[in-house]
């Protein structure tokens, strides 16, 4: 088999996030990849009606080949092998971005669409998480539904899907970023705040901000995403959030990143702030403790309170950090390389196509 693959890469929800990691995946990848997508909408629409639409316009237009499906959660693989049964002839990874499983056990899934991932999970030969903070929240999940469902009970289905979950950091793209960090291009100011509040806890943010205004702190702060919860009387610049320029020119400009979003999967901005040398301040939960350098957990993590995060604010203007931000952050940053990552995402496709075909050459 060639190393160069065919890969059919169908997206329910190209948007944010998802949009910025297929784009820069597809890039950097050595194989051909064929990209359908919708874009998107509300999660749970997709997931009743993707495959729907999916497999309609495969079944009338696709004629050409693939070596492996590569798909995200917001898909029902489950209902897309029904409609499109050859589909399921070859390997299908799905990339988990997040979950919308039941977040309790006292949740009782009351819609079909709650269990799609599950159903997802289970039809899929490799499933890739963006963390092991989401891996380790999902695992739970699932066993809880699967305790729930009568059907499924009999068979011990948690082991073979643990055993096919896997964490592959999404390849976040840096070339803006190191593009205006060129001397002279923009220069930073340790009172711009840089924060990103779709999924945010903006109430937890608005009082951090109150506080510090009561101390006497005089701040900036630039946003991306959703600002009509936020104090309309703070000083701040609202960025259209497919800008990616303009991110990269204002965390680079910024002298520090907030992160409100303490039930976080992933968080390319706080990439990308680290590479533009902007201090991160971030809830001392979610998936923030991997994305940061463990000697920098004590004096930027905080426990999500109003006061805790005015006095992260306030300890970093305290002080120029840029030199240590220097010491730690060059060799961590090699962690998340849009090419090395990519390079073991397209590895790990190939071992999957060729062991799929090995097995079949194998069958009588």
């Amino acid at each position: 088999m060639s190393s160069q693959l065919d890969i059919l890469c169908l997206e329910p929800f190209y948007g944010g996030p998802r949009r910025a990691m297929l784009e820069t995946l597809i890039r950097c990848s050595r194989h051909r990849w064929t990209l359908l997508k919708l874009p998107p909408r509300k999660i749970e629409r997709r997931l009743t009606t993707a495959a729907l639409w999916f497999a309609e316009q495969l079944n009338r237009h696709w004629t050409g080949r693939f070596d492996l499906l590569f798909t995200s959660e917001a898909m029902n693989l489950t209902e897309l092998f029904r409609r499109v049964p050859k589909l399921a002839k070859r390997p299908a990874v799905v990339y988990f971005h997040s979950n919308q499983l039941p977040h309790s056990d006292i949740d009782e899934p009351t819609q079909p669409w709650q269990t799609a991932n599950l159903s997802t999970a289970l039809s899929a030969t490799e499933i890739w998480f963006n963390s092991q903070h989401h891996l380790d929240h999902f695992i739970p999940l699932a066993k809880a539904v699967l305790n729930r469902t009568p059907e499924l009970q009999p068979r011990d289905l948690l082991p073979s899907l643990q055993a096919k979950a896997h964490v592959y950091s999404p390849p976040v793209d840096l070339s803006l970023v190191h593009e205006y960090m060129t001397p002279g291009m923009t220069k930073s100011d340790r009172r711009i705040i840089f924060v990103e509040t779709r999924d945010a806890d903006v109430t937890l943010l608005n009082g951090a901000f109150k506080k510090l205004r009561a101390r006497g702190e005089a701040f900036r702060f630039v946003t991306v995403g959703p600002a009509a919860d936020v104090a309309p009387d703070l000083p701040r610049l609202t960025l259209h959030e497919r800008d990616d320029a303009a991110h990269a020119r204002a965390l680079v400009g910024a002298g520090v990143f907030v992160s409100v979003r303490p039930d976080a999967h992933h968080d390319a901005h706080t990439i990308r702030a680290l590479a533009g040398r902007c201090w991160p301040i971030l809830p001392n939960t979610g998936v923030y403790s991997e994305l940061i350098p463990p000697s920098l957990h004590a004096t930027c993590l905080y426990d999500p309170t109003p006061t805790m995060l005015a006095n992260r604010l306030e300890a970093a203007w305290a002080e120029d950090q840029s030199d240590l931000l220097d010491r730690e952050l060059s060799q961590w940053l090699t962690t998340f390389d849009a090419v090395t990552l990519c390079k073991r995402m397209d590895a790990r496709i190939e071992e999957l196509a060729v062991g799929h075909s090995l097995d079949h050459s194998r069958a009588p």
